[in-house]
């Protein structure tokens, strides 16, 4: 019984080495050869067992691809193997390596019939590494340009609303970020860096979910630092704009817990009128 499922398991061994191992390309080939030859194993399930074999041969794939554009630099197969080459570390979840093909091929052919393509399939590629809000917000940033290089060059694209969903989910992630760096302040009771960053919301992300609950806090960062007048100002704003949002009613309780509270008099009118009363 040992022995039978030793045979097996070596079997299942080398049946895995010779599928899992890339193909050399076979010589003779021409550009349109080649080029199709790459697609029909991008295009293919991958085969066998799927518990074991299941998955493209991506190593080949990009031999293929890259061997048109060696042997035939000139050929329009050429051009669209550059392409593909993004295509085919997008699929394999190399994002930053897609995103750097994408942006090659189009500083290369700016004008190409495909150029739309590769524009969104860029943005997509910085789209799938956004990471939290509390981390660097670069890829959230690049994905935010492309998607709006992508609606502002191509109207008319049937992509075009897919796009437009994806630059809101990119202003409301950068929206979060800079509530997230407000609140690390405040919970430091740097009130001034903390309405910082929630006014960049209000200025700069009015139009995104995060907008109430940044003018609540920027309202309660202003109360905190004594500046009543502006700490009014804001949450009445909140409460004259969404009455029905959660924050209004936050900031209505906060505007009765400041009611009557005047601003501090500046240290430096306070000492003038000492020297008045001295005086």
């Amino acid at each position: 019984m040992n022995r039978i499922l030793l045979l097996l398991f070596l079997s299942l061994s080398l049946m895995f080495v010779v599928n899992c191992g890339s193909r050399t390309v076979p010589k003779g080939l021409n550009d349109q050869e080649l080029y199709e030859g790459a697609m029909e194993r991008m295009n293919s399930d991958g085969g066998g067992f799927p518990w074991v074999f299941r998955g493209k041969d991506y190593e080949t794939i990009l031999k293929y691809l890259k061997e048109v554009q060696l042997r035939y630099t000139y050929s329009p197969y050429a051009t669209l193997a550059e392409l593909r080459t993004g295509d085919v570390f997008f699929e394999k979840g190399e994002y930053e390596q897609a995103a750097i093909e994408y942006e090659e091929f189009l500083k290369r052919h700016p004008g190409h019939q495909d150029a739309s393509y590769a524009t969104y399939q860029l943005a997509r590629s910085y789209s799938r590494q956004i990471n939290s809000p509390d981390q660097d917000p670069t890829e959230t940033r690049e994905a935010l340009k492309w998607f709006n290089i992508f609606v502002e060059k191509y109207p008319d694209s049937p992509l075009v609303p897919k796009a437009e969903h994806r630059i809101v989910k990119c202003r409301q992630r950068l929206a979060k970020r800079e509530i997230y760096i407000g609140n690390f302040y405040n919970k430091r009771k740097n009130y001034k860096a903390a309405a910082h960053r929630y006014g960049v919301v209000v200025a700069d992300y009015s139009d995104t979910k995060q907008m109430p609950e940044a003018m609540y806090l920027l309202g309660r960062a202003y109360a905190k630092q004594d500046q009543y007048d502006l700490a009014r100002a804001t949450l009445n704003q909140l409460v004259q704009t969404y009455p029905d949002e959660k924050y209004a009613s936050k900031a209505t309780s906060l505007l009765n817990d400041i009611e009557g509270k005047t601003p501090p008099v500046p240290e430096e009118t306070q000492d003038k009128i000492e020297e008045q009363s001295q005086g």
